[in-house]
């Protein structure tokens, strides 16, 4: 067995494969009817398939007919195709299939491949269809054995060698959804070859809109994953489940930017709010010290501000002044603010 073959099996056992699944599945849902609609394929091949999660749901709306190609280190029992819909492959060599698809996929798979890789790999895929849905991890992106991360123009320019123009056709609709992972979203293209595009009147436009030059595109969540926003959050969670009394209500400020970061935290109200909801930033500072007066009144006892928000105890006059004043201010930290609201009667004093 090579170093490689047994990096390979290390790496991608059934907890890798199951980590990916539900993610998988939820930004399929999301991909899968729009790519169906613009190309209609009866046949799918999906390159570095794992599981098979992406040919299910493409089998659930309509395709015929499925391949899933990846490593001999896939369960099969854990397959979600046919196991005679799978075919082992060393995808870190150059391969060729008898047959031939309407679509090909391969998504977040070519940085898993050593970049000695890339020409064959991307040449293979040519191979198999005139039309390729394709992401791939960009550098310093990060995951289980990333060896080859690059920019999308590295891979535009091994598929313009065989005649494959990209279409930055997907990602605008997939930008912003919450269900498609944030590396589907900012790393998915089209390649379909330039005879196939020049077929295709509504492609070739897409083609033409297209500047191959400016493919890169950096999610939100992956700057913020980058600059350990993540981690910020989870210790400022960390802060409130040391410092606040599980039976107490309190008010989450956070400007709306850390989604998640407090959920299933009993007690927890966004600030300013409207019937449960998160309704954005406080007109003026009167508007801000009312909206905690009636919170207060519901039974928030504490006002937890959250570092996004920080800059509202002073461009908000009037709230900053009636915190340092009225209420306590009982923990303070670069990741949080909590202040111990005075009771109504005393707010009023």
């Amino acid at each position: 067995m090579t170093a490689s073959r047994l990096d390979q099996e290390t790496a991608y056992g059934t907890a890798f494969f199951d980590g990916q699944r539900s993610g998988a599945r939820r930004s399929a849902g999301a991909v899968v009817p729009p790519v169906v609609e613009l190309l209609r394929p009866r046949s799918v091949v999906d390159v570095g398939c794992g599981l098979g999660t992406w040919l299910a749901v493409l089998r659930d709306h309509g395709v015929e007919e499925v391949l899933g190609v990846d490593g001999d280190y896939v369960d099969r029992a854990l397959l979600e195709i046919p196991g005679d819909c799978f075919r082992a492959v060393d995808l870190t060599e150059p391969f060729h299939l008898d047959e031939s698809f309407d679509l090909a996929l391969s998504l977040e798979v070519a940085e898993h491949l050593p970049a000695g890789s890339s020409v064959g790999f991307v040449e293979s895929l040519t191979s198999l269809a005139p039309v390729i849905l394709f992401s791939a991890a960009v550098p310093y992106q990060g995951g289980t054995h990333h060896v080859n991360e690059q920019w999308p123009e590295y891979w535009a320019s091994l598929f313009r060698e065989h005649g494959y123009v990209p279409l930055d056709w997907l990602r605008r609709q997939i930008w912003a959804r919450p269900d498609v992972e944030w590396w589907y979203a900012q790393n998915t293209l089209l390649y379909a070859h330039a005879d196939y595009c020049a077929a295709r009147p509504d492609l070739e436009d897409i083609a033409r809109r297209t500047d191959p030059s400016r493919l890169t595109l950096i999610h939100p969540e992956a700057y913020l994953k980058a600059v350990g926003w993540d981690e910020r959050a989870r210790r400022a969670r960390e802060d409130l489940d040391r410092m606040l009394p599980g039976e107490d209500s309190f008010l989450w400020i956070d400007q709306g930017e850390l989604t998640g970061a407090v959920a299933g935290l009993p007690g927890a109200l966004p600030f300013l709010e409207r019937e449960g909801e998160y309704w954005g930033p406080p007109a003026d500072g009167t508007t801000a010290v009312s909206e905690l007066g009636r919170m207060r009144a519901r039974g928030a006892s504490f006002a937890v501000f959250a570092w996004p928000a920080f800059w509202w105890l002073d461009y908000y006059r009037e709230l900053g002044e009636y915190l340092r004043t009225r209420a306590r201010c009982v923990f303070e930290n670069d990741r949080v603010i909590i202040f111990f609201l005075p009771e109504s009667s005393e707010a009023d004093a």
